[in-house]
């Protein structure tokens, strides 16, 4: 076994409890986007990067659709046609189809690259020593390579111009194009350009004339035939860092910038149409207009996704659609529910957000915190003015959502607290804070350290660094009550000396709260009448708290890395965990408070049982975690990092699986896991030559997965669903007035065709059919020659194929005909069930075969019971019947009483 290997197995085995699960919140970094066109979906499928891995959205409601497998490296380039999307990592290109299947590596450069291009069945690929190889994708080898000198013509972006077979068209940091035949190896002609850095080439709506655009802002619609600038933009927002044509007939131009501003441009008039500020809180590095809609697609390294329409009257796009995450590092994650589906997540962009567990389609952004919020909605975010600083802490009850704000948060070197709606999903109107904070010089510069809500909704319970804990209602914002220390003089409200408050909660009966000091301090108070309960010493300084409130426990994390549980009833100290070596960040207890999970700055996650008071388990991550929380129905361990934009899901395996929960020894040496969705977890697959396959090919599924296994048809309900109704469907839909009889024409009038008929009536005597010699006058029809000659069960499987291709009123048709009054007999009625056994038999095209004996029976019913020879054939079928849904039957209340007992048992 190879020493890398060993490393992804630790990986795996990293946590006895905990596995990664998915991440959350992480939608694109500054690679640029890719689109594919899928001609079967009818769908542009939107392809970004994040991080090692990249995500598929559709783009019809862009939802995530996939998410790739990841590479051991960052993704530095990304590409796509059809078929196939190819990502750069480090020195090696991988080729992926339908976006998570390895198809192809390419291994053969020496640097990493940052330019690729699909051309045919080749890819151009450009790394930093501005060597350009040319791959051939079926047989995934070099076919030639082209040497540039980076002093003279540094590759920095390429195109392939429509009708110009086997050209490519390269731009360059100093400013000039070149055009090469990949054929002959040679190039064919050579641009000036304009001496300033080409950042992208785009192929315009135009033959023959392309799109240029510069680093110093500048854009030119170039002829590549004449060698012509055809026409000149300029943006005053810095370099060209997008750009993209409308493909559903308008002559608009889109750039974006630096600055993530947008630009629409028209053509016709050579005019700017609209200038939309802020699209993007960072550079618009990806844009892409979706085939013959109005639409476009831009991505920007601010974490976001963006669909934007052509709708306004003047020609401008707005927001359609979108999809993002924290724009900078989140700091503090809590679940909000009882049922583990809701994230709240706040960030250092003084944002709040929520995170469902379920669709990546519910996250929504509850907003940026303001100090005049109306205003930010009023006129945008940007000229709002400042923000405020962002939230540290914050505390939600989900009691009262409904009916008013249920979240408080406590920012950065703030004395106001901010509420939120969870519900309205949006920043509430009141901040809590007390008059002392502004009528007191010597308390002007105080800030909030902790918060807390009642476990009614009712109340938010403050904590600040000067030693004040105050207590508002959380429907009026208005102060209620004060809870002072024994040294603190109350009439001036004025402690004498600042010892901050690390912490405050309440229990979940409001009978007591709780404040912990900096000074190791512990004070309980009673709720309502503020009197002081107890106090106790901790002998340490803590930092700060966490408590459940079922349990009646509290975690006080401390400053010397170690982690005290009191019991808040008695105040008394029942466990003293240490094993920590840097401090820590966060605590987190499961739902039955039998654990207590802490995170620490030494990138360690540990699990604590308790009732033993033992380490269980110890892993260590590749940063440090800064924030982490217990899903209440313990399913989930949401998890946030130093200098990462993602939230990231673990699994609990104790609710799936048997796990040993036995102590670890001293001597126990943690192994690094890796964050879910961003490292290897196994060794790459080998690809062999077998698995390579043709662009033309589409994955289908067998007809049956297993013969085991009851088969539905792929046929529409209308096609079966209503064959025991067709009599009461005609009944419906007769006309309610008789057809009118035309007038006869006058007696002079007369056709040659009417009397040629009258002639050859006259001929041929009656038209109607004498059945009354034989009751097989009517000859069959074709299908029921072909059900009266069938002997194999390849023959009585045509028939019923033959049967499926017909519409309800033909197969009525062709089931009455089997009657022997209508020139059928009574061997066709036996072949007919004989069939209808052979396909019960295989399992396959169960409903439809349903439908096809209801019908048989209800119209044949009396034939069979006067014929001894059919009533024991459908004596056979009615057992095979049997015994086909006789195993659907036990699976259904197999997996009933499993999920009965899912839903009601206390487990």
């Amino acid at each position: 076994m190879t020493d890398k290997t060993e490393n992804q197995e630790s990986f795996i085995d990293a946590s006895r409890i905990f596995t990664g699960h998915r991440a959350l919140g992480l939608v694109s970094n500054h690679i640029p986007l890719v689109t594919r066109y899928i001609p079967k979906r009818k769908e542009t499928l939107i392809v970004t990067v994040i991080g090692n891995s990249f995500h598929t959205y559709g783009s019809n409601k862009l939802n995530l659709l996939s998410i790739g497998r990841a590479h051991e490296d960052e993704i530095t380039c990304l590409a796509a046609d059809t078929y196939r999307v190819f990502t750069a990592s480090g020195h090696i290109i991988k080729v992926w189809r339908r976006s998570t299947e390895l198809s192809q590596e390419f291994k053969g450069h020496e640097k990493p690259i940052h330019l690729m291009l699909p051309f045919g069945q080749h890819l151009l690929a450009v790394d930093e020593t501005n060597i350009l190889k040319v791959w051939d994708i079926n047989a995934a080898e070099i076919s030639f390579e082209l040497n540039f000198n980076p002093d003279t013509f540094s590759i920095s972006a390429m195109i392939h111009p429509v009708t110009y077979l086997n050209k490519i068209l390269f731009g360059s940091i100093q400013g000039s194009m070149q055009l090469w035949n990949l054929k002959t190896g040679k190039m064919v002609f050579a641009f000036n350009g304009w001496k300033s850095q080409i950042t992208i080439l785009e192929q315009a709506p135009a033959v023959d004339v392309v799109a240029v655009g510069l680093a110093s802002g500048e854009m030119f619609l170039h002829n590549l035939k004449f060698d012509e600038t055809v026409m000149k933009f300029k943006q005053d927002w810095g370099p060209i860092t997008a750009l993209t044509f409308r493909t559903d007939g308008a002559p608009i131009m889109i750039t974006g910038s630096s600055q993530g501003h947008l630009a629409i441009w028209d053509l016709e008039q050579q005019t700017l149409v609209q200038q939309h500020r802020h699209a993007h809180r960072g550079a618009v590095t990806g844009l892409k207009a979706l085939t013959s809609e109005p639409i476009i697609i831009t991505s920007s390294p601010d974490n976001s996704l963006k669909m934007w329409i052509f709708d306004q009257s003047d020609g401008g796009v707005r927001l359609l659609r979108d999809q993002g995450g924290h724009k900078a590092p989140p700091i503090r994650l809590r679940f909000h529910d009882l049922l583990g589906e809701w994230i709240l997540s706040t960030g250092l962009d003084s944002s709040l957000r929520t995170f469902s567990t379920v669709a990546d389609l519910l996250h929504r952004n509850l907003g940026t915190a303001h100090y005049n919020q109306k205003k930010a909605r009023r006129v945008g975010l940007e000229k709002a003015g400042p923000k405020m600083p962002p939230i540290i802490n914050f505390a939600s009850e989900p009691v009262r959502d409904k009916e008013w704000d249920s979240i408080a948060a406590v920012h950065r070197h703030q004395s106001e607290v901010t509420t939120w709606s969870f519900h309205r999903q949006t920043m509430g109107e009141h901040k809590l804070t007390h008059k002392r904070f502004f009528d007191n010089m010597a308390l002007r510069k105080t800030s909030a350290t902790c918060v807390t809500i009642s476990a009614c909704g009712n109340f938010a319970i403050v904590g600040y660094d000067s030693g004040h804990i105050d207590r508002y209602n959380m429907q009026s914002g208005l102060h209620r009550a004060t809870y002072l220390r024994l040294d603190t003089e109350e009439s001036s409200n004025l402690p004498f000396t600042r010892n901050a408050v690390r912490g405050v909660v309440s229990d979940a009966l409001n009978q007591v709260v709780l404040g912990v000091y900096a000074n190791g301090q512990v004070t309980t108070w009673n709720f309502k009448s503020v009197e002081i309960a107890r106090e106790t010493n901790l002998k340490a300084a803590p930092s700060f708290i966490q408590i459940n409130r079922h349990s009646g426990l509290l975690a006080i994390a401390m400053d010397d890395f170690t982690i005290v549980v009191v019991e808040v009833d008695t105040g008394n100290i029942v466990r003293r965990l240490t094993g920590h070596d840097g401090r820590l960040t966060d605590l987190a207890f499961s739902p039955d408070a039998r654990w207590l999970v802490s995170s620490a700055q030494d990138c360690s996650i540990r699990t604590w049982d308790l009732p033993t008071g033992m380490c269980i388990d110890h892993f260590l991550l590749p940063k440090s975690c800064v924030s982490l929380t217990f899903s209440a129905s313990g399913s989930f361990l949401a998890t946030a990092h130093v200098d990462d934009l993602g939230v990231y899901l673990w699994n609990n395996q104790s609710l799936y699986t048997q796990i040993s929960l036995r102590s670890l020894g001293e001597d126990f040496e943690p192994k690094t896991a890796p964050l879910p969705g961003s490292s290897v977890k196994g060794s790459e697959p080998e690809i062999e030559e077998s698995e390579q396959i043709e662009d033309e090919e589409e994955f289908s599924s067998p007809e049956q997965i297993a013969d085991s296994l009851v088969t539905l048809s792929l046929l529409p309900d209308s096609r079966w669903k209503n064959l025991l109704s067709l009599d009461a469907i005609k009944r419906r839909n007769k006309p309610k007035e008789a057809p009118k009889v035309q007038k006869l024409a006058p007696f002079f009038l007369t056709s040659t065709n009417s009397l040629q008929s009258a002639e050859g009536q006259k001929d041929s005597g009656s038209r109607i059919l004498d059945s009354s010699s034989s009751p097989f006058a009517m000859p069959l029809t074709p299908w029921a020659e072909k059900l009266n000659s069938a002997v194999t069960p390849e023959a009585y499987w045509a028939v019923i194929e033959e049967l499926k291709g017909m519409g309800p009123s033909a197969i009525d048709s062709e089931i009455r005909s089997l009657s022997p009054y209508l020139g059928g007999s009574t061997h066709l009625l036996s072949q007919f069930l004989t069939s209808i056994s052979v396909v019960l038999e295989s399992k396959r095209n169960y409903e439809l075969v349903q439908a096809y004996l209801g019908l048989f029976l209800k119209i044949h019913g009396s034939s069979l019971i006067e014929k001894h020879e059919l009533c024991t054939q459908a004596e056979k079928v009615s057992g095979v019947l049997k015994d086909s849904w006789s195993t659907l039957q036990t699976n259904f209340e197999s997996t009933l009483c499993l999920v009965s007992f899912f839903m009601n048992a206390v487990i």
